[in-house]
């Protein structure tokens, strides 16, 4: 199975809580296990204009690759934008847009990173610039290959960016679990939110997901999805306040997969974010998610 990635994911960002090495450390880790092979990993192209017009404003494409942003712009998404952050979110959504085709064609598709759901039409917000996974979504749907689209978010945080791109289209259902009192303060409406309290752990959270994920999807018949599995609902994570175990984690991804599968649905998987106190506890919770669906 192919897995892509881009060297381009990996912008310098000293002292950032956000590591975008943590998506090359993971294939790294995988390929010194022996779960990837070099040769299965697929570099993408950066998306065009007109792509990411379908998710975004054209002020807002225009400034991007013009690189005309504004201090305000870099205050919003919490992050430095340099032209190699840019040139980092925005490999990513053709990372995700690549993984999508990979996911039609074999039923799986893994994105090494992506999954920037808190950058809105207009603007980027909590370390997200473009939104990789409504970009996608949109180019797929486009071509007519697929009618109903689920975004499985899973992320310790709201996507609020797709929640907002989304709201209204009754062919996108957005699925978001994620902590009532993390990141963001004032949180957009998805076409379900499942909010659950501080501190939450494995048997709360796997209990919540494997009743709400099945009916959810029983009841929308999404014929592709985008899975957004954040590492951050782990105990250790720095932002995430849910208390998930790695093993939790695990079980978690499983299910997602297991799910998918079962209903013959293509899924694309994004990483999203993860930040642990322990670097390397990041990065191998994102090589198990990767793991998950490279076996599942």
């Amino acid at each position: 199975m192919k897995i892509v990635f881009s060297k381009d994911y990996t912008a310098r960002l000293p002292g950032h809580v956000f590591r975008p090495d943590k998506f090359e450390a993971a294939l790294a880790l995988l390929i010194k296990e022996g779960a990837v092979r070099r040769a299965d990993v697929l570099a993408p192209r950066p998306p065009s204009r007109a792509d990411l017009l379908l998710a975004h404003s054209k002020a807002w494409v225009n400034k991007y690759l013009r690189f005309a942003f504004e201090p305000a712009d870099a205050q919003k998404a919490e992050l430095p934008i340099t032209r190699g952050v840019a040139r980092a979110h925005l490999m990513n959504v053709g990372g995700t847009i690549l993984a999508g085709e990979l996911a039609l064609a074999g039923g799986i598709g893994i994105n090494c990173g992506g999954g920037s759901h808190h950058a809105f039409m207009d603007r980027g917000e909590g370390f997200c610039l473009l939104n990789d996974i409504a970009v996608a979504i949109r180019k797929i749907m486009k071509t007519g290959r697929v009618r109903r689209a689920m975004v499985i978010d899973l992320d310790a945080h709201q996507g609020n960016g797709t929640a907002a791109i989304f709201k209204g289209d009754k062919k996108v259902f957005t699925f978001s679990m994620h902590g009532a009192e993390t990141y963001p303060e004032e949180k957009e409406k998805s076409s379900l939110d499942i909010e659950l309290k501080p501190g939450t752990g494995d048997a709360a959270y796997l209990a919540a997901l494997r009743q709400e994920l099945p009916r959810a999807m029983d009841k929308f018949r999404p014929d592709f999805a985008v899975y957004v599995a954040g590492a951050d609902v782990y105990k250790r994570d720095l932002l995430g306040g849910f208390k998930l175990t790695m093993g939790g984690v695990k079980k978690r991804d499983a299910f997602v997969f297991a799910e998918c599968r079962r209903r013959g649905v293509p899924v694309t998987l994004t990483l999203s974010g993860g930040y642990a106190k322990k670097f390397t506890d990041t990065v191998r919770i994102h090589a198990n998610t990767i793991r998950a669906a490279l076996f599942c």
